[in-house]
């Protein structure tokens, strides 16, 4: 009886959430590289621990101070409370350079903490809860974060889901695409298309007619739409 050929070795889970997440190869690195690659990982979870801990603290010292612990008041887009408005008019300057933006997220986090107890939202890091803001209510919140948690989404996933919940609802988040985004949207698709290793896995592809003819008219569309894109490049 032959011996059974070994199984192909898989990659390690943390290194196939990476791609997941990125969208890309991971890069190859000596051990050297990745001794550095892991102690600024590390620095940089200190660093967000950080980061969250300083927001929650304001925006508790806001929510109690400013707003008497009212979550709905803290919550009004439209606030009249005299403290407030002067907080938002000063934010950014030099009196007070914390951005409008930081200073509306830090307390409607906050709010938010008060009013939804349920473990998925409080779960959830600073940087989730904050795109999930804009779902606005109590129990979009609440869903969404049960969403989040349990699918573990990413950052850049839970705002691709936070934008298909306010198109569902009939108010789409209106995306904006930057040059540097495109730039990187461009690379990312010519890495993971544009490689002698996947034209080699191309060529070795088993397609039926069906597969080949459905695949070729996809790459056609594919060829057309890069064109119209050159074009819009250049201008014309």
């Amino acid at each position: 009886m032959a011996p059974k050929k070994p199984a192909p070795a898989r990659a390690s889970r943390p290194s196939a959430l990476v791609r997941a997440e990125h969208g890309g190869t991971e890069v190859s690195l000596t051990a050297a590289q990745r001794a550095v690659l892991a102690e600024v990982l590390r620095e940089g979870e200190d660093f967000r621990e950080e980061v969250e801990s300083a927001v929650l603290r304001y925006g508790r010292s806001l929510l109690e101070k400013v707003f008497g612990g009212d979550t709905s008041a803290a919550l009004d887009a439209n606030s009249k409370n005299p403290v407030w408005q002067e907080l938002v008019r000063r934010a950014g300057g030099p009196t007070l350079s914390v951005s409008r933006h930081m200073l509306y997220t830090s307390v409607r986090i906050a709010a938010n903490d008060k009013r939804i107890t349920d473990r998925a939202w409080r779960g959830l890091d600073v940087g989730r809860k904050e795109l999930l803001l804009p779902l606005g209510t109590d129990g979009r919140l609440r869903d969404a974060a049960r969403h989040v948690s349990e699918l573990n989404l990413s950052q850049a996933k839970t705002r691709e889901y936070v934008s298909s919940v306010l198109a569902d609802a009939g108010r789409p988040k209106r995306a904006r695409l930057t040059s540097s985004a495109f730039a990187a949207r461009v690379r990312s698709a010519h890495a993971s298309l544009a490689s002698h290793e996947v034209l080699r896995k191309v060529r070795d592809l088993e397609l039926d007619d069906f597969a080949r003819a459905k695949m070729l008219r996809e790459l056609s569309e594919l060829r057309e739409a890069v064109a119209e894109l050159v074009k819009a490049v250049r201008g014309r």
